[in-house]
């Protein structure tokens, strides 16, 4: 008996140790268990209290209690098999409004694509009318039809509509208004301003200055127009003392800004650069040799018919001494001809014709002075003014490699000049070429009358032998 007793306390011990070393580790899964117990135990609880509730009542009652679930769950599953019904209904109608949205997909895209010209349209409107400087809160609208991932609604459109009709009404009225602008010295300032239906606008600033204005890029800030002259200033004072009429630009400023930045020759000229120097030059040598070709051309004098008879009658007399007195007193091209001709009087035809042609040859060297030089002038001017358009153009291009093609009036600016040398160039080489072609002519005419009369001569001295 008493070794039992030792075994079972030494085994009491042993449990002891080892309940005392998961003790701590377990104490937090008992807390957790003992948690749910008692939220079981709160269930378990409610479920006895109604099942007592319910042991309670009587049978009329629980047929009563049994009747009025029995309703419900009635009542429920009807509810349950309508919703079913009008779930499937709405999934035919779906069905039917997709079909019906895809059978229509190119014509909505259509709609929508008008609605965004549309828009897009009135938005490049906007930018140029002077009604977007006094309302800028108007562009707002356009975020709408930018947005390719929204379809403009029924809103938007009446909301576009409506801008439209603004836009059209104020191109009938005049309205002066305060708002802000930027001085030709960069600087903003408070001004007055008359709005002329959305073509343009008048301001007079806080400091007295007066002028027209121009619009930036969206429309919605305005800059004073620099280079006004003081007649228009008079105007513009007088307008806003009610003593003059208001002046009207149909062209949203672009005729007052051509008005005021309107060049003189001289201007327009040097804007083409250092090319346009040598091409003036070429001008002037071609003007001064043309000149110098006319007066000595206007002084050279013909050889009369009358004077050429007489010289072949002489001729056929054999007075060749006559001949030669009347011929050395004609300091004219063909007389000398004629004289050279006659020296060879005494030879072979051939000697005859060389000797025409001797005299030929010195008297075309002199009056051809000068011509072909003037028509290589007038092939070189032109070639230097495309060659100041080529240098021009690639300036602009490398405009447009720094600062983009966003300013177009910039763009057209450096085009414009490029192109001053060209025209400066043909206008040039044309006059030359035309003063080459009436001095040629009048070359060729003493020439032919050269020639027929030498040949008259050898023919008559051929006869006569």
């Amino acid at each position: 008996m008493r070794r039992y007793i030792f075994i079972l306390l030494m085994g009491l011990m042993v449990v002891l140790t080892y309940s005392n070393a998961f003790a701590e580790k377990d104490t937090s899964e008992w807390k957790d268990t003992l948690t749910t117990l008692r939220k079981l135990n709160i269930t378990h609880t409610k479920d006895v209290d109604n099942a007592l509730r319910l042991s309670r009542m009587d049978k009329k009652e629980l047929s009563s209690e049994l009747k009025s679930v029995s309703e419900k769950a009635t009542k429920a599953d009807i509810d349950l098999h309508q919703a079913i019904e009008k779930y499937n209904s709405l999934l035919e109608k779906e069905k039917k409004l997709t079909a019906s949205l895809n059978s229509r997909k190119e014509e909505i895209k259509t709609f929508e694509g008008t609605v965004r010209n549309a828009a897009k349209m009135l938005q490049d409107r906007s930018r140029i009318s002077f009604l977007t400087l006094q309302h800028p809160e108007r562009t707002n609208i356009f975020a709408t039809f930018l947005n390719t991932e929204r379809m403009p609604g029924l809103a938007d459109l009446n909301s576009l509509i409506q801008m439209y009709f603004e836009e059209l009404a104020a191109t009938g009225t005049i309205t002066k208004y305060n708002g802000e602008i930027i001085q030709t010295d960069g600087n903003a300032a408070t001004a007055e301003i008359i709005r002329v239906g959305t073509a343009s606008a008048i301001y007079q600033s806080t400091t007295g200055a007066v002028g027209f204005l121009e619009l930036t890029t969206d429309g919605t800030v305005a800059k004073s127009v620099s280079g006004v002259s003081s007649s228009l200033q008079s105007t513009i004072e007088d307008v806003f003392d009610g003593n003059s009429i208001v002046p009207l630009d149909f062209s949203h400023g672009a005729a007052f800004i051509r008005y005021v930045a309107d060049k003189d020759l001289w201007t327009k000229i040097s804007d083409g650069g250092m090319l346009v120097w040598p091409i003036l030059g070429i001008g002037l040598i071609g003007l001064l040799l043309a000149l110098e070709r006319f007066f000595t051309l206007s002084r050279t004098k013909r050889f009369s018919p009358s004077e050429h008879s007489e010289i072949l009658e002489l001729i056929q007399k054999q007075d060749w001494d006559s001949c030669y007195q009347k011929l050395s007193k004609r300091n004219t091209p063909t007389g000398r001809v004629l004289w050279s001709t006659l020296k060879k009087g005494h030879g072979s035809t051939a000697a005859l014709e060389k000797g025409m042609q001797e005299a030929l040859l010195a008297e075309l060297a002199s009056l051809e002075r000068f011509l072909p030089t003037m028509q290589t002038l007038a092939a070189v001017a032109p070639l230097l003014g495309l060659l100041g358009t080529v240098t021009g153009m690639i300036n602009t291009f490398q405009i447009i490699t720094l600062f983009g093609t966003g300013d177009p009036h910039m763009l057209s600016g450096g085009i414009s000049e490029a192109l001053v040398t060209t025209q400066l160039g043909l206008a040039v080489a044309i006059p030359i070429m035309l003063l080459h072609h009436i001095l040629n002519s009048r070359v060729d005419r003493i020439v032919t009358e050269m020639e027929e009369k030498g040949t008259a001569l050898i023919a008559t001295i051929l006869n006569e032998r």
